[in-house]
Protein backbone atom coordinates (compact mmCIF):
# COMPACT_ATOMS: atom_id res chain seq x y z
CA UNK A 1 0.00 0.00 0.00
CA UNK A 2 0.90 3.59 -0.77
CA UNK A 3 0.88 6.37 1.90
CA UNK A 4 1.32 8.85 -0.62
CA UNK A 5 2.10 13.04 1.04
CA UNK A 6 0.87 15.28 -1.56
CA UNK A 7 0.87 19.09 -2.05
CA UNK A 8 -2.53 21.12 -2.82
CA UNK A 9 -1.77 20.75 -6.70
CA UNK A 10 -2.21 17.02 -5.91
CA UNK A 11 1.68 16.81 -6.48
CA UNK A 12 3.17 13.85 -4.88
CA UNK A 13 5.68 15.40 -2.05
CA UNK A 14 6.66 11.94 -0.53
CA UNK A 15 5.87 8.15 -0.94
CA UNK A 16 6.26 4.99 1.42
CA UNK A 17 5.23 1.57 0.36
CA UNK A 18 4.01 -0.91 2.93
CA UNK A 19 2.01 -3.96 3.41
CA UNK A 20 -1.54 -3.82 2.47
CA UNK A 21 -2.56 -5.02 6.24
CA UNK A 22 -0.56 -2.10 7.52
CA UNK A 23 -2.26 0.90 9.05
CA UNK A 24 -1.77 4.65 7.77
CA UNK A 25 -1.54 6.34 11.03
CA UNK A 26 1.82 4.49 12.31
CA UNK A 27 3.34 5.47 8.74
CA UNK A 28 2.44 9.25 9.13
CA UNK A 29 5.89 10.05 10.52
CA UNK A 30 8.00 8.23 7.83
CA UNK A 31 6.23 9.62 5.04
CA UNK A 32 6.43 13.55 6.47
CA UNK A 33 10.70 12.61 7.27
CA UNK A 34 10.49 11.90 3.53
CA UNK A 35 9.83 14.89 1.82
CA UNK A 36 12.20 16.78 0.04
CA UNK A 37 10.99 19.93 -2.09
CA UNK A 38 14.14 21.66 -4.37
CA UNK A 39 14.74 25.24 -3.64
CA UNK A 40 14.58 27.41 -6.59
CA UNK A 41 18.01 28.11 -6.77
CA UNK A 42 20.86 27.09 -4.60
CA UNK A 43 20.79 25.66 -1.23
CA UNK A 44 18.83 22.46 0.78
CA UNK A 45 15.90 21.03 -0.15
CA UNK A 46 13.28 22.02 1.87
CA UNK A 47 12.17 18.82 4.59
CA UNK A 48 9.66 20.91 7.07
CA UNK A 49 6.60 21.14 5.54
CA UNK A 50 4.43 24.97 6.82
CA UNK A 51 0.86 23.38 7.35
CA UNK A 52 -0.38 19.76 7.61
CA UNK A 53 -3.91 18.82 6.42
CA UNK A 54 -5.13 14.90 7.14
CA UNK A 55 -8.33 12.97 7.90
CA UNK A 56 -9.65 11.42 11.29
CA UNK A 57 -7.88 8.37 11.10
CA UNK A 58 -4.64 10.68 11.81
CA UNK A 59 -5.68 12.35 15.20
CA UNK A 60 -3.42 10.69 17.51
CA UNK A 61 -1.57 11.94 20.48
CA UNK A 62 1.69 10.53 18.97
CA UNK A 63 0.93 12.19 15.65
CA UNK A 64 -0.08 15.61 17.13
CA UNK A 65 2.84 15.63 19.39
CA UNK A 66 5.70 14.93 16.16
CA UNK A 67 4.07 17.99 14.44
CA UNK A 68 4.02 19.82 17.43
CA UNK A 69 7.66 18.72 18.21
CA UNK A 70 8.53 20.26 14.47
CA UNK A 71 6.51 23.65 14.46
CA UNK A 72 4.49 21.99 11.63
CA UNK A 73 0.50 23.36 12.08
CA UNK A 74 -2.43 21.07 11.32
CA UNK A 75 -5.45 20.34 10.96
CA UNK A 76 -7.10 17.50 11.42
CA UNK A 77 -10.48 16.74 12.69
CA UNK A 78 -11.66 15.09 15.78
CA UNK A 79 -13.50 12.00 15.24
CA UNK A 80 -16.87 12.49 17.08
CA UNK A 81 -16.34 9.69 19.66
CA UNK A 82 -13.90 11.25 21.37
CA UNK A 83 -15.11 15.01 21.17
CA UNK A 84 -18.44 12.73 22.97
CA UNK A 85 -15.94 11.28 25.54
CA UNK A 86 -14.47 14.91 26.27
CA UNK A 87 -17.86 16.46 26.85
CA UNK A 88 -19.14 13.28 29.34
CA UNK A 89 -15.34 13.97 31.11
CA UNK A 90 -15.14 17.39 31.94
CA UNK A 91 -19.20 17.81 32.12
CA UNK A 92 -20.00 15.17 33.91
CA UNK A 93 -23.00 14.68 32.04
CA UNK A 94 -24.26 10.83 30.99
CA UNK A 95 -24.31 10.93 26.40
CA UNK A 96 -26.66 8.19 25.01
Amino acid sequence: MADPDVEQGQKPLSVVITAGQRGDSPQFESVLEAIRVPRLGVGRPRKRPDLVRADKAYDSRSNRAYLRRRGIKATIPVPTDRVRNRLKHHRSVATR
